[in-house]
């Protein structure tokens, strides 16, 4: 993959617990990093449940290969959370390129 399609700046997350103001222990996702990435729109699609409509949007993101990246993260990409769908795939075995199905809407980040 050509470095210069990589225009997209995305944030990976992880669960942790943190304390909030109260000093109580609560979940949260926290920064891990700030990457370049080429995401790839695949298809959208609103369907109604729980007497709501919804809205889902599927994306391929493509980072630099990180060994520390699961399909527990989640990245932030225009301010908005999509959940990482499966493992991560090494593009080509190689080491160089990460291959991240996503999905935005509905249980994306979700930090239950």
């Amino acid at each position: 993959m050509n470095a210069g399609t990589m225009d997209q700046r995305v944030t990976i997350q992880a669960r942790s617990t943190v304390q909030d103001d109260r000093g109580q222990v609560v979940n949260a996702w926290v920064d891990v990093a700030t990457v370049w990435a080429r995401v790839q729109p695949r298809r959208g699609r609103d369907f109604f449940a729980a007497a709501q409509d919804q809205a889902t949007f599927d994306c391929t993101v493509w980072i630099r290969h990180r060994s520390d990246i699961t399909a527990a993260h989640r990245l932030l990409w225009k301010g908005q959370p999509l959940s990482i769908e499966g493992q991560p795939v090494d593009v080509a075995g190689a080491g160089v390129m990460l291959e991240l199905m996503c999905v935005q809407g509905v249980r994306a980040g979700s930090v239950a």
